[in-house]
């Protein structure tokens, strides 16, 4: 069978399980299972062919931007000229590098947290895995806020050692940004990673007499690497492609080419050149997009479930252990919770004293004679209920496609699906924005593109963690429940929901809280009309009103936390979505 056809997965009844007295050329007397197989590369092919054309033609319509109104020989000659540029190839080589390096500290400060988490029951440790959630409920201009507020020259760290250093608004600060964005993520899937690792293997090592570096070279190192490599892979992808936090620390001399094209068809209007820019950085996206998927083709072929996992009490370590343990998270703690609680403190304190004048402001939408409202273009009612409408509709959306797409394919793999569902991470959100833009700009409001943006961004997230649940479903359930002459709606309604609701309600959180903190599609496709929490804090930064955007982050903090709670309630015990 080859590798472009539906499989089943590990341990499951394939398509060509032989079955007696079949004909092979009519294929009378198949099994059930084998029927199942062959819907399921059906629905695959199906799916596949819808979400290309909601993904490709977009992108397409970016990449071919241009041609129609200049002709194939303008487009040419414009291509010729964006790819001369010494310019195009340094924000080509600036976005890598910062990808890089912002990918590789996480992978390294990840690999002693990711330990303890995955073999130490240390206080805390439930607070913790709470928090590998954080990159997916932070929108990127909380992240800038809590950078400015922490690390900037009138921050927080330069008032306790009375210096003036002003280094954020540089590839400091943008690397500074994507860490602590993402260094969450490291830790999560390296923690996922040592569960694999069978504890009778460590035995063995100790057994042959073989050194604590000994072991972590041949032993862990090589068990680790695809988790890691996994986790460098997805950090570098958000990295290479982020747009914000570039935009405010990096500006117009650290451009990446998702600065760029942004400024070619929004500033420039020079429309066939942020096609081309868009068309490099996908090619370049999609190579690490299909390294991703190749090492997740590894990683499935995991250890068996019957393997020994050491879990360490916290009294049973030795005072040394303890020390370093305790010492690791209060220094993560320092880096990368202080910044973001940092936010709320400086929200409530003004001229150096408990205040809640940024807070009053925001509600009645003046602060002195500044009216705060023409500024974010919106009351914050008004943005507090276009945030909440607008991420509720993203995550019905979402999560009904993941699950429908989940649910057809369970119990088979289609690599090629799996890969194709991975793309919106090599397409950025401004190039799958302006790609829509390009099509339906004058003739779909907004809201419906923004929407089917954040859909389309979040879907392989969703996809992946729905996928996870729905696969965990035993399959004798409703096979028993057939066979009692059960229908196929009593069977989901009755059966199914009930036992997936955890996993569905996880998934529902994850796309409401991806869609909250979207800033680029809203910006790109809004036209100014449309006000979200992000967009309106980016405005409120850009108009000098700082004190008013750290109120409304914290107000953004505080209505994400009931997303953030609901995802809690199911994360960590299922590191087999990793994500």
């Amino acid at each position: 069978m080859s590798d472009s056809q539906a499989r089943p997965e590990p341990g499951g009844r394939g398509a060509g399980a032989p079955n007696p007295g079949a004909d092979p050329a009519s294929g009378a007397g198949r099994g059930p299972a084998a029927d199942r197989a062959v819907l399921a590369h059906r629905a695959a092919t199906a799916l596949g062919a819808l979400f290309a054309l909601v993904l490709f033609i977009p992108a397409v319509a970016v990449l071919s931007a241009g041609a129609f109104e200049g002709g194939l020989s303008g487009w040419i000659a414009t291509a010729g000229e964006m790819l001369s540029r010494a310019g195009t190839w340094r924000s080509l080589r600036f976005a890598a590098y910062q990808a890089g390096v912002s990918a590789a500290v996480c992978i390294l400060l990840a690999l002693p947290g990711s330990w303890y988490l995955a073999h130490v029951r240390f206080p805390g440790r439930r607070i913790v895995q709470s928090l590998t959630l954080v990159p997916f409920v932070l929108p990127t201009l909380i992240v800038i806020l809590a950078v400015i507020t922490f690390y900037g020259r009138a921050g927080l760290v330069n008032r306790i050692i009375g210096t003036d250093i002003a280094a954020i608004y540089s590839p400091a600060g943008i690397i500074i940004a994507h860490v602590i964005f993402n260094v969450a993520i490291a830790l999560r899937i390296l923690a996922g990673g040592w569960l694999t690792i069978d504890e009778r293997l460590r035995e063995a090592s100790r057994s042959l007499g073989e050194s604590g570096w000994s072991r972590l070279r041949r032993l862990y190192a090589p068990l680790l690497a695809p988790h890691g490599a996994a986790a460098a892979i997805i950090i570098f992808l958000y990295c290479f492609v982020s747009f914000g936090i570039v935009l405010v620390f990096g500006g117009v001399r650290y451009a990446t080419l998702e600065v760029r094209i942004y400024r070619e068809m929004f500033v420039n209007l020079n429309l066939a050149g942020a096609g081309i820019l868009a068309g490099l950085q996908l090619l370049a996206a999609a190579a690490v997009a299909t390294a991703l998927e190749w090492v997740g083709g590894r990683r499935a072929r995991a250890p068996s479930r019957d393997r020994r996992i050491r879990v360490y009490e916290w009294t049973a370590l030795s005072i040394r252990g303890r020390t370093l343990c305790a010492t690791y998270w209060l220094a993560m703690a320092l880096l990368f919770a202080a910044p973001i609680l940092s936010i709320v403190v400086r929200a409530f304190v003004s001229d150096g004293s408990p205040s809640l004048a940024a807070f009053t402001a925001l509600i009645e939408g003046r602060i002195g004679n500044r009216n705060l409202d023409s500024i974010m273009r919106a009351t914050f009612p008004e943005i507090a209920r276009t945030s909440l409408l607008l991420a509720s509709a993203t995550a019905v959306l979402t999560t009904t496609a993941a699950f429908i797409a989940a649910r057809l394919l369970r119990g088979v793999r289609v690599p090629w699906l799996d890969t194709l569902s991975t793309m919106p991470l090599a397409i950025s959100s401004v190039t799958y924005s302006l790609g829509l833009y390009v099509i339906f700009g004058r003739t779909v409001p907004p809201v419906a593109l923004i929407l089917l943006t954040q859909s389309v961004m979040a879907f392989p997230l969703v996809y992946r963690s729905l996928r996870a649940t729905v696969n965990a479903f035993p399959p004798r359930y409703g096979e028993s429940a057939e066979s009692l002459g059960a229908g196929f709606w009593f069977r989901l309604r009755t059966i199914e929901l009930p036992i997936l609701r955890r996993g569905i309600v996880n998934a529902f959180a994850f796309a409401f809280a991806l869609s909250l903190a979207d800033f680029t599609a809203v910006l790109t496709l809004g036209r100014g009309a449309v006000v979200t929490f992000p967009v309106a804090m980016y405005r409120l930064i850009g108009f000098q009103s700082f004190d008013v955007a750290l109120a409304l982050g914290v107000w953004y903090i505080a209505l994400v936390a009931l997303a953030f709670l609901a995802i809690d309630r199911t994360s960590f015990g299922r590191e087999g979505a990793e994500l």
